[in-house]
């Protein structure tokens, strides 16, 4: 029960690794709130949580829109208490197989509005939550690609390295009000958004992870809940790489 008694917000909580985080959370004595734009998946993960024994409620928000997120701040608030943890995990995949000159502008715009700007947002809103009520923890959702050149990927990198930035500034900022920032950064993990990717390229992108699969969501929510929980008290403004060892290759 690393979480007893603790509150968490997870975007993009519908599917994948939000799910998968958010279902870990409160087996570990959560209360959390899940966030994302579709009501059916968000209200799947509340159910498999609730059906384990587990507390949750959901709120659909598009973490690019300031308004959204202010409002799901303040419900995850007016539902639970307080935020202790924020997972910000809500991202799209698009851009791959483009240049930066073969890129259309929207999706350039589409990237960095949720990849990017989502994650300013939320943390924006809760960080001010945490300071008034003396420190709590964040986690973001980056890559290995926000620390490896990719070819044919360049906006989607771009967001990333943002997103490892924004975490140690951060980190910087609000360790005096008790606040830790790390990130997350896995490689290929199999989720509903890039299964179309991987299909006829499976064999070929597991080569590229000297464990020799893909990951699976569930690969990643234990190491979002150590940097989530008190047993990593002394860690901010670090990326912890789960990613079949691909970053060494």
């Amino acid at each position: 029960m690393r979480l007893a008694g603790k509150s968490a917000l997870v975007t993009g909580g519908g599917s994948g690794i939000g799910r998968a985080t958010a279902k870990l959370f409160a087996a570990e004595g959560a209360t959390v709130m899940v966030a994302g734009r579709r009501e059916q998946p968000l209200s799947e993960t509340v159910d498999a949580i609730r059906g384990s024994g587990g507390r949750a409620h959901y709120t659909t928000a598009d973490v690019s829109n300031a308004e959204d997120v202010k409002r799901l701040v303040d419900n995850t608030i007016d539902t639970w208490g307080r935020i202790d943890v924020l997972y910000n995990n809500a991202a799209v995949f698009i851009g791959i197989g483009k240049t930066i000159a073969e890129l259309p502008d929207d999706e350039w715009d589409q990237l960095m509005s949720i990849n990017l700007r989502g994650m300013f947002l939320c943390s924006k809103y809760v960080v001010r939550h945490m300071i008034e009520h003396g420190g709590g923890t964040i986690v973001n959702c980056s890559s290995v690609s926000g620390h490896l050149a990719q070819p044919n990927q360049g906006a989607y990198n771009v967001a990333k390295g943002g997103i490892e930035m924004l975490t140690k500034c951060m980190a910087l900022d609000f360790a005096p009000h008790n606040i830790r920032v790390n990130c997350i950064c896995p490689a290929w993990v199999e989720i509903d958004f890039n299964r179309e990717d991987l299909k006829g390229r499976h064999e070929e992108i597991e080569r590229l992870h000297p464990i020799g699969r893909v990951g699976q969501p569930e690969d990643i929510a234990p190491a979002v809940l150590y940097l989530a929980s008190d047993e990593s008290a002394w860690v901010t403004g670090t990326s912890l790489f789960v990613d079949g060892g691909y970053s060494m290759v």
